[in-house]
C-alpha cells in the first residue's frame, strides 16, 4: 500500500475515540507534514499540573495579528497536543502563530475541569508569548478552533463568559471555528454521562447558553459523521442566526468525523474544502496585518 493509501485508510476509520489519533497512523500524517518554515516551542507550562502544557507553532513569516488556539478532541478522555503537528502547521501556513494546549482528561478530570484548563491556557497567553512590536499584543486577539470534544470546549468558552473571566483572561476573541462539535450535548450518551455527572441544567449545553454576545462562528461538519451527528452544528447555526450572530455552516457530503479533521493535513486537503473555508473565514476576521505576531515562549 502506498503512503497515501495508508493515510486514506486511516482517515476512513472510526474508532471508540473521537479523534483522528484513534487511527494510530497519525504519526505518518505528521511525518509527511512540512516543517521547514515552522518554529515549534514544545511543552510550555501554563499551570502546575503535568497536563497543563501547550505547544506554540510560529510561521517563519507570520502575516496576522491574531493567535489561533486549537483544542483537540478525544471524548474528553484521550488525545494529546503532541499528535497535532499537522494542525499546527495548517494554521501556521495561513500565517498565524498557533497554540495547541493539553488539558486534564477523564477519569482524572470531569466537567468543568477540561474547560477550566483551556480557559487557564488562554488567560496565560499574554504572559507566555513575547512579541516584537507592542501593538501586536495589546490586547492579544484570538481565534479559537476545536474539533469534536474540543469544539464543545471552544463553544463553552464563547457562550459562557464565566470561564475566561474566572481565569483572568483579557484577550479578545475575534471568532471561532467548530469542527464536528456536540453542541446539544446528550448527557445520557455513554461517552458523556460519567464525565459530565456534575452538570446542573443546561450549564454544559452551548446551544442553550448562546446569546447575542457570541463572536462570529464557522461551523463545519461532515454529512457522513456518525460519531457526532450533523444536527449538532445545524441546530447551533440556527440558534445563532436567531440571535443575529454572524455564522456560517458548511457541511461536506460523504465526510466523516475523522476526515473532517484529517483534511487540514497538507497531504489530505483534497478530501474536502475545510482548509480553504477556514482560511477564508479567519482572513476575514483578521486580515493580514502590518504588525503580525512573532511569538516566542518567554
Amino acid at each position: 500500500m502506498t503512503r497515501l493509501g495508508f493515510l486514506l485508510g486511516c482517515t476512513g476509520l472510526l474508532a471508540a475515540s473521537t479523534t483522528l489519533v484513534a487511527c494510530g497512523p497519525v504519526r505518518v500524517i505528521n511525518a509527511l507534514t512540512p516543517t521547514r518554515d515552522l518554529l515549534v516551542h514544545k511543552d510550555v507550562a501554563y499551570g502546575s499540573l503535568p497536563r497543563q502544557q501547550l505547544d506554540i507553532y510560529q510561521p517563519a513569516a507570520p502575516r496576522h495579528n491574531a493567535v489561533v488556539v486549537f483544542v483537540h478532541g478525544g471524548s474528553w478522555a484521550s488525545g494529546s497536543k503532541d499528535d497535532y503537528l499537522f494542525v499546527g502547521q495548517a494554521f501556521a501556513s495561513m500565517g498565524f502563530t498557533t497554540v495547541i494546549p493539553n488539558y486534564r482528561l477523564y477519569p482524572d478530570a470531569v466537567f468543568p475541569d477540561f474547560i477550566n484548563d483551556v480557559a487557564q491556557a488562554v488567560a496565560r497567553l499574554p504572559a507566555l508569548l513575547n512579541t516584537q512590536e507592542e501593538p501586536c499584543a495589546d490586547p492579544l486577539r484570538l481565534i479559537l478552533v476545536g474539533h469534536s470534544a474540543g469544539a464543545h470546549t471552544v463553544a463553552m468558552l464563547v457562550t459562557d463568559p464565566q470561564y475566561l473571566q474566572r481565569a483572568g483572561g483579557k484577550a479578545q476573541v475575534l471568532g471561532w471555528v467548530g469542527m464536528a462539535g456536540p453542541y446539544d450535548l446528550p448527557l445520557n450518551d455513554p461517552l458523556v454521562v460519567d464525565k459530565f455527572r456534575a452538570v446542573q441544567g443546561d450549564e454544559a449545553n452551548p446551544l442553550r447558553l448562546a446569546t447575542a454576545a457570541v463572536p462570529p462562528a464557522l461551523l463545519l461538519h461532515g454529512t457522513a459523521d456518525d460519531t457526532v451527528y450533523p444536527y449538532h452544528s445545524e441546530r447551533l447555526a440556527a440558534r445563532l442566526q436567531q440571535l443575529a450572530v454572524p455564522v456560517t455552516l458548511r457541511e461536506y457530503a460523504g465526510t466523516n468525523h475523522t476526515r473532517l479533521l484529517g483534511s487540514l493535513a497538507s497531504t489530505l486537503r483534497f478530501l474536502n474544502p475545510a482548509y480553504e473555508d477556514i482560511e477564508q473565514f479567519v482572513d476575514q476576521l483578521d486580515p493580514p496585518d502590518r504588525c503580525p505576531v512573532r511569538a516566542t515562549a518567554s
